[in-house]
């Protein structure tokens, strides 16, 4: 009889063991579902925040394409005489630009991608675009407390900031 309740407590003991190590395989296991669903997920939100913004950019690029004379890149000239309509063009176009740096402000952080890989290129294209006389006319970002206000009010300090840091500019 002893030797039965040592072989049932060697069961229960070799039982114990299995079980632990199941358990413990189990959640391995589950750890990396888990980093893998997060990594999948960090993915999606890297694609979808690139894309977003890349639209933009590609449909701002398409429209730009019919009005190249209103020269609204950092890299085109200032057009010395618009007609009205163009004037109105021109400020919509701004705004578009405007919508996609603020965007691609938000998205920044979302992502390590983002961060190191597409934003310092986007700081530097806004830093140029402030540059242009009609881009700061149309913005009006520096025209005092709340003439900006339409927009999320971190990206609008940040653009106060690079304005301010621009060679030539007063920042006010």
């Amino acid at each position: 009889m002893q030797n039965a309740l040592l072989d049932y407590a060697d069961l229960i003991s070799l039982l114990t063991a299995v079980g632990t190590f199941v358990a413990i395989v189990a959640g391995v296991v589950e750890l990396i579902k888990a980093r893998r669903e997060h990594v999948r997920a960090k993915e999606q939100e890297f694609n979808s925040s690139y894309l977003t913004i890349s639209d933009a950019y590609h449909q701002l690029l398409e429209l730009s394409v019919e009005y190249p004379h209103l020269g609204i890149f950092p890299w085109q000239e200032e057009p010395a005489d618009l007609s009205p309509d163009d004037l109105v063009r021109r400020d919509i176009f701004y705004e578009m630009m405007i919508s996609i740096f603020e965007r691609a402000y938000l998205e920044r952080h979302k992502t390590p991608e983002i961060a190191e890989h597409f934003w310092p290129g986007w700081e530097t294209f806004l830093r140029r675009q402030i540059e242009k006389p009609s881009f700061r006319k149309y913005w009006g970002i520096f025209d005092g407390e709340g003439a900006f206000g339409a927009y999320d009010k971190r990206f609008e300090a940040f653009a106060k900031r690079l304005d301010g840091g621009l060679p030539g500019q007063d920042g006010v």
